[in-house]
C-alpha cells in the first residue's frame, strides 16, 4: 500500500458517532430478514463475553468518511439503535440514506423486523440496551486512497456481500464523469437499473473474455478479477491527449454524437426523431466517465435482446433450431462451458458486425463452440481457454479471427473441419445426446 492505513478498534457507539457518508458508488442496502435476525441472535448469544467483534469497516477519508465496506452493518446498527434506550441519539451520525427504491424498501422492512424481534424477545432488548453500542466492536481501517481502500476489502471478515471488480470500475468512472451532480446521478441510475449479477456476467462472460481472446490472450480459470479492471479504463477527456493519436477517432466520434443529440434535444424528447447512439465496440478502447456507463447500458440491452441473461426474456420473436437447443440444454453441466462459449462468440460477432445475419452467425458459432464437447474427453474452464487460445485441435482462434475480419462474410467462412472419425466423442454424443449430434453434423435433419 502506498498510503498509510490508520487502524483502530472501536465500539459501535464510537463508529456511529463518526461523520459517515454512503458514497454514490455503493450498492443499495440489501440485507434481508435473515441477515438482521442473525446479527441480533449473534449479539445476544455472545453478550456473556466482554466484547463481541462484528467485523471490519473500511473508510475512505474524503470530505466525510465514505463507507467502502460495512454499509450493510452500519445501516442495520442504526436501525437497531432506534429501539434501544440510547440517551445521546443526537450524537449519532447524520447518515443520509440514498433514495434508492431497493434501499428504502429494505430499510422499512428491516425496521419492522427489528421491532417484531424485540416484541417477541423482550429480554433480548434488555440485554442489547447495555451491550450493543458499548461492547460490540469493529476494526476500522481508514485510507486516503480510494482504490487502495477497495483492495483492502475482505469479504471473509464480514457478513456483507463482496464487492465485484465492477464496483471498482463504477467508482473510477464516476470520478471521471464531467459536468454537474445531476449527470453523475443519471449515470448511477443507468447502473442501478441493472442487477449487480447481470453487470458482472456482462464483464466476466462477454467483455473480459472477448477482449482477451480477440487479442490472442489467455483467460485464467479464476476469470475476471480486480487485477483485470485496467482493461476497462481508457481515454480521459480531462487529460491532454495531443500525443495520443489512438484516442482522437474515439473522442471525435463522441463529440459528434454529443453535439448532434444536444442540437436535436427537443425533437428527440418528443420522439420526433431518434437519438444518435455512439458506435460502441467491445474490442476498442474505453472512453472514461459517462460513456462507460452508456457502454454497459448498451450491451445490457444487446444481451437481453439475444436472451443471454438469466431471468431476462429474449426480445426476438422467432427462435432457430440452435437457439431452441441452447435454451433446452440450459444449465446442463455436460454442456455448460460450450454453451457459454457459444453465447460469447455470438455476442462478439453481432457486436462487431450486425444482427441481420443471425441465423448464419448462430450456425458458425455453434459449430465452433460445441467442437470441444466432441473433441476433448473432459471439458472444463481451462479446456475452453485451451481450445480458444491454443487448442492443438486444428481449429484456429475464432475470436482473434473475428477481430481481424472486415466483413461478416469473412466470419461466416471461418474454417472448422468436422468429421465423425476425427472427433473422439461423436459416438458417445450420438447415443446420449442425439439432438445435439444431429444438429451438429446434419443441421437437425
Amino acid at each position: 500500500m502506498s498510503q498509510q492505513v490508520q487502524t483502530s478498534v472501536i465500539n459501535l457507539k464510537e463508529l456511529l458517532e463518526l461523520n459517515l457518508n454512503i458514497p454514490e458508488y455503493q450498492r443499495p442496502y440489501t440485507w434481508t430478514e435473515k441477515n438482521v435476525v442473525q446479527l441480533l441472535d449473534d449479539v445476544v448469544k455472545f453478550s456473556k463475553y466482554p466484547e463481541y467483534r462484528i467485523g471490519t469497516v473500511i473508510l475512505h477519508k474524503n470530505k466525510k468518511l465514505d463507507i467502502v465496506d460495512g454499509q450493510q452493518r452500519i445501516i442495520t446498527s442504526l436501525l437497531i439503535t432506534r429501539f434501544l434506550e440510547y440517551k445521546d441519539t443526537q450524537k449519532l451520525t447524520k447518515l443520509e440514506i440514498p433514495m434508492h427504491e431497493k434501499t428504502i424498501g429494505n430499510v422499512k422492512n428491516n425496521f419492522n423486523i427489528i421491532r417484531e424481534y424485540f416484541d417477541r424477545n423482550p429480554k433480548a432488548k434488555d440485554i442489547l440496551e447495555d451491550y450493543f453500542l458499548e461492547s460490540c466492536t469493529v476494526i476500522v481501517l481508514k485510507l486516503s486512497n480510494l482504490d487502495e481502500a477497495f483492495q483492502l476489502f475482505d469479504s471473509s471478515n464480514n457478513r456483507g456481500k463482496a464487492l465485484y471488480p465492477t464496483d471498482l470500475l463504477k467508482a473510477f468512472h464516476l470520478r471521471e464523469v464531467t459536468g454537474n451532480e445531476e449527470k453523475k446521478l443519471e449515470m448511477v441510475e443507468l447502473w442501478e437499473n441493472i442487477k449487480p449479477e447481470h453487470i458482472y456476467i456482462l464483464f466476466s462472460d462477454y467483455f473480459f473474455r472477448i477482449k482477451q481472446w480477440s487479442r490472442n490472450r489467455t483467460v485464467k480459470d479464476v476469470g475476471f478479477t480486480n487485477n483485470d479492471i485496467d482493461l476497462f479504463k481508457g481515454v480521459s477527456e480531462t487529460e491532454n491527449n495531443k500525443l495520443n493519436n489512438w484516442s482522437k477517432s474515439l473522442l471525435m466520434a463522441k463529440n459528434f454524437v454529443d453535439t448532434y443529440n444536444r442540437k436535436n434535444q427537443t425533437m428527440i424528447e418528443f420522439n420526433a426523431m431518434p437519438p444518435l447512439n455512439y458506435p460502441f465496440q467491445i474490442d476498442q478502447p474505453m472512453i472514461n466517465g459517462e460513456y462507460f456507463f452508456k457502454f454497459v447500458d448498451y450491451y445490457y440491452s444487446l444481451a437481453k435482446r439475444l436472451g443471454f441473461l438469466e431471468g431476462e426474456k429474449q426480445s426476438e420473436t422467432e427462435s432457430t433450431k440452435i437457439v431452441k437447443l441452447i435454451n433446452h440444454l440450459g444449465k446442463n453441466k455436460y454442456f455448460r462451458y460450450v454453451n457459454s462459449l457459444y453465447k460469447t462468440a455470438v455476442f462478439y460477432v453481432v457486436d462487431k458486425f450486425s444482427h441481420k445475419e443471425i441465423d448464419s452467425i448462430e450456425k458458425i458459432c455453434f459449430k465452433y463452440a460445441f467442437y470441444p464437447r466432441f473433441y476433448f474427453e473432459q471439458v472444463q474452464k481451462k479446456t475452453i481457454n485451451k481450445f480458444v487460445h491454443d487448442s492443438g485441435s486444428g481449429v484456429d482462434n475464432f475470436f482473434n479471427y473475428i477481430n481481424e475480419s472486415y466483413s461478416i462474410s469473412d466470419v461466416l467462412h471461418f474454417e472448422i473441419k468436422i468429421s465423425e472419425e476425427n472427433l473422439k466423442n461423436s459416438k458417445k454424443l450420438k447415443q446420449k445426446w442425439g439432438e445435439v449430434y444431429s444438429l451438429y453434423f446434419k443441421g437437425g435433419n
